[in-house]
This record gives C-alpha cells, structure tokens and sequence, in this order.
C-alpha cells in the first residue's frame, strides 16, 4: 500500500488507569495504514480481505489472529467495497507495562514474549496464527463481552484473559513448531513449487499461498523434508535443467532462463555445486555415455 502511515496513540482510547482497550471493528477503507504506541492483538472474527502489514500484502479469513508490536505499520481492508463483503475485526490493545508483573510466564527465546516486550528480536515484525480449533475466538470474545459490559472487577478479568491469551499463543507456537507438515499440504507445497519454479517465486509467495508466516511455513517445510525451501527450490530447477540439457539441443543460457536463472554466473556455480560439473560438461558426458552406448 503507497501513501503516507499515520500513527495512533494509546491516549485515543485507553481511560484512566486503564491500559487496554477492547473493540470489534466492521473494516472499511477510511483509515490509512499506521503504526500505533501500543501493542495490538488483531482476530478475524467474520468475512475476509487483506491485511497491509509493512510493505506486505497477506489474504486474511475468520479465524487468524495477528499479534501486532510497536513500530509495526499495518492496516486491515475488506475485499471489496460493497457491503455484500465485510470484514469484522476483533481489536485488543494495552501497554506492555501492564504485564510487567506477568512477565515472567513467557520464555524469553519465544515469538510471543519478543512481540510483546523485544520487538527487535523478531524475524518478521508480527506474528501470525491460523485459529484451527476457535481457542482465540473464545478468548478475544470474552474480553470484549468484559469490556463492553463493565462488571465489578473487569480491569482483573481483562489483564487475566489477556495473560492467557499471550501463554496460549506461546504453547501454539511451540506445538506448530514440533509438527510437522501434514502430509496433503506437504503434496500441495511441492506441487506449487514443481507448477511455478520457472517463475522468482520465494518463501513469502508460498507462505502466502496456504495463510502461514514465512518463518513458520520454513520451519515446518524442513522439518518435513530435509531441505529448507530454497534449497528444495534449486533442486527442482537443477534436475529440469538436466533433464533439458540430456534431451535438447537448446543453449545453455536459454535453458538457465527456462528453470528460472538469470544470473549466469550464479547459475554456472549453483550447478556446479549440484552435480560436480559445468552444464556443459554435464551435456558432452551424457552425450559420450549415448555415442558409446549406439556404438556398442
């Protein structure tokens, strides 16, 4: 998204002595994006549209839940402008010094305790969920129902639920860390990858492609094949500039072309690296092995 980001201060919406706030929010496209002096919880409750996060553009459905720190500009838009296509957000937002005294349940090396306290630790500048089993849902819908209807002894019920939610999210962390791809999503990532290696697809395209966050779909992809996503990536390209290379008379600088490369320097050493030889040496050896084999 192009234009100017804004910037929303917490004094806009905490009360007194209250540092967190609850709302749900029907999106429109009147707010531009912004960073904001407070950390956001943001859960998709109804509808679909696009979520503008930094210079990034990611499709969002019911049930993802983003977890926003400071210096993180972002903003959500529905799909389309007609009403037939909302999009309904469920925003909580507080100061990290209201869990100063709740800082230790979260471990240190964590996504969830560096989004909440050491934004600087982060690989990517948010962290991102899918809500499989509504545990967030719940969750964010009792805090709303607390903010709105003010009960005796709401301000404790909010920052309880909220500690819950952040430990929830660390134990969801750490549970889609230990597992592994599914197999059916392991067979549609290597079917995209195998359908689109001739065109500069990256990590962040795939990731995009099955609603997951780049560091969390690498993590996942090697655990679940060996390889990380671009070495997977150059092996599909390397093996078709083979297959290419034994079959066609087709240059060598067209057939880098073909599998993806443009760099012919870096093709020449990726290639090199792979099989032990220059593609054209690769060619001359296949075609010696068939001259010798005819002659025989």
């Amino acid at each position: 998204m192009t234009g100017r980001i804004g910037h929303l201060s917490g004094d806009m919406f905490f009360e007194e002595d209250l540092e967190i706030f609850v709302n749900r929010e029907l999106e429109s496209f009147t707010l531009s994006q912004h960073t904001h002096d407070f950390i956001e919880i943001c859960y998709v409750g109804e509808g679909c549209g696009y979520h503008y996060i930094e210079d990034r553009v990611l499709p969002v459905k019911q049930g993802d839940l983003f977890l926003i720190p400071l210096g993180t500009s972002h903003v959500f838009r529905p799909s389309s402008p007609t009403q037939d296509k909302m999009l309904v957000i469920y925003n909580c937002i507080f100061r990290s010094s209201l869990l100063d005294r709740w800082k230790g349940l979260l471990q240190e090396h964590s996504r969830t305790y560096h989004a909440v306290y050491d934004p600087a630790g982060l690989t990517e500048p948010w962290l991102h969920i899918q809500d499989k089993y509504d545990t967030f849902q719940t969750l964010i819908g009792s805090m709303h129902s607390e903010y709105l209807k003010r009960s005796t002894g709401f301000e404790t019920v909010l920052t309880a639920l909220l500690v819950q939610m952040l430990v929830m999210l660390q134990r969801f962390e750490q549970q889609s860390e230990a597992e592994p791809v599914p197999s059916r999503m392991l067979e549609e990532v290597v079917h995209f990858i195998k359908s689109n290696y001739t065109q500069n697809i990256t990590v962040q395209h795939v990731a995009d492609y099955f609603f997951l966050s780049a560091s969390h779909f690498q993590r996942l992809f090697k655990k679940s094949t060996g390889f990380s996503f671009t070495q997977y990536l150059q092996n599909v390209r390397i093996q078709k500039c083979c297959e290419l290379l034994k079959t066609t008379d087709i240059p060598i600088y067209q057939i880098a072309n073909q599998v993806g490369y443009q760099d012919m320097k870096f093709f020449h050493a990726l290639f090199r690296k792979k099989t032990g030889v220059t593609p054209r040496q690769y060619r001359q050896n296949f075609q010696e092995i068939e001259e010798n084999a005819i002659s025989l």
